[in-house]
């Protein structure tokens, strides 16, 4: 899970006091945007989560909630804990206000229980005792930790007022396309969980592709094809966003190592090619190590304008019968092996249809 670390942010104080920056504000690429709230017992953490999880709700966000707690989840006279005491592999509780889900304990990390939380959470509120590496709102009475993002400060009985000043800054911190967040937090599911900037490209590559013609992915109604001429990163957020897969037929490899698709509109007949512009890589990063060079165009490749990053054109590519979605036009038994071919893909001979394998090994024989 992406939770914007290593991206910079904005910071001003909670309180209505002097706002102070003290990071250069860049667009997020992905989310959940993830904000710590840091206090002792009794300070008024929760008091403050409640209030920033209506006001969030109120402006369209979905918020979780992530809190480590030694007190007794299920209570033992109850169903729920009895069941529990017999140690199932996960329990699933429906009950008419919610439906829980509780999985045995395991080490409190942080990056592991925030791998519980959901897909499509816009902001997750990490309520902790101790320093974590995300923006934080740490109570009054606390001094911040060496190297604490401390974006603002929260007193016990001020939520309302606390809450009221977070909300702007947390806002800023959010992903400025939401649209294209989606799209790379399902490329990012489909890559293993690793952003690399072939995966942004390919996601921005497949965006400009559908919307050029005018189709809304991922595809449902069997109206896209997809022809990738590359088989690295970039080819997962073209199937991320598209929804064209290798085992459809919705999705064709022309492996000319190059990033560049060509997209067929199956109910119009239009076709255009999406490639990347031969010079981004120089305008991007030039002279910079590498992995400050990867950054940078991770967050070029997600932020560019896409007449900066690509090349649009109508496309003369036809794909054959045999090279389109549906069942198959054609099988046949090879006359050697007698395993079945589909689609067109045997070889003629002269003693009748080979597959290609053996067709290949006739013809070293000969």
């Amino acid at each position: 899970m992406n939770v914007t670390s290593g991206l910079q942010m904005g910071a001003q104080s909670v309180h209505v006091e002097t706002v102070r920056k003290t990071r250069p504000v860049v667009p997020v690429l992905v989310g959940p945007v993830v904000v710590a709230v840091r206090g002792p017992s009794r300070s008024g953490k929760t008091a403050l989560v409640e209030r920033l999880i209506e006001v969030g709700r109120g402006r369209g966000w979905k918020v979780a909630w992530v809190k480590r707690t030694h007190h007794q989840v299920d209570l033992p006279e109850k169903a729920s804990g009895r069941v529990w005491s017999s140690a199932p592999a996960a329990m699933v509780l429906h009950a008419n206000d919610r439906v829980q889900v509780t999985l045995p304990a395991a080490p409190a990390e942080t990056g592991r229980e925030l791998s519980y939380v959901p897909a499509g959470m816009d902001l997750v509120l990490l309520e902790t005792h101790t320093p974590e590496r995300f923006p934080t709102l740490l109570s009054d009475q606390l001094q911040p930790a060496d190297g604490e993002h401390v974006i603002g400060r929260f007193e016990l009985y001020g939520n309302v007022e606390a809450a009221a000043a977070a909300i702007p800054v947390i806002a800023g911190f959010m992903p400025v396309d939401a649209r294209f967040d989606a799209f790379l937090r399902a490329a990012l599911a489909l890559h293993g969980g690793h952003g690399c900037a072939g995966l942004v490209l390919g996601t921005r590559l497949a965006m400009a592709g559908a919307g050029a013609l005018g189709i809304d992915v991922p595809d449902r109604d069997k109206r896209l094809t997809v022809v990738s001429e590359t088989d690295r990163c970039a080819l997962d957020g073209i199937q991320a966003v598209t929804g064209c897969r290798l085992s459809k037929r919705s999705l064709r490899l022309l492996d000319y190592g190059k990033v560049a698709a060509t997209f067929i509109d199956e109910w119009t007949g239009s076709t255009v090619r999406v490639s990347v512009r031969g010079d981004l890589r120089e305008r991007v990063g030039a002279g910079v190590d590498a992995d400050g060079r990867h950054a940078m165009q991770r967050q070029a490749y997600g932020t560019w304008p896409v007449d900066e990053l690509l090349d649009i054109r109508p496309s003369t590519l036809v794909l054959s019968e045999f090279e389109k979605p549906g069942k198959p036009r054609r099988r046949v038994l090879c006359g050697d092996c007698g395993e079945e071919v589909s689609d067109g893909r045997e070889i003629e001979t002269d003693s009748g249809a080979r597959c290609r394998p053996c067709a290949a090994a006739r013809h070293l024989e000969g």
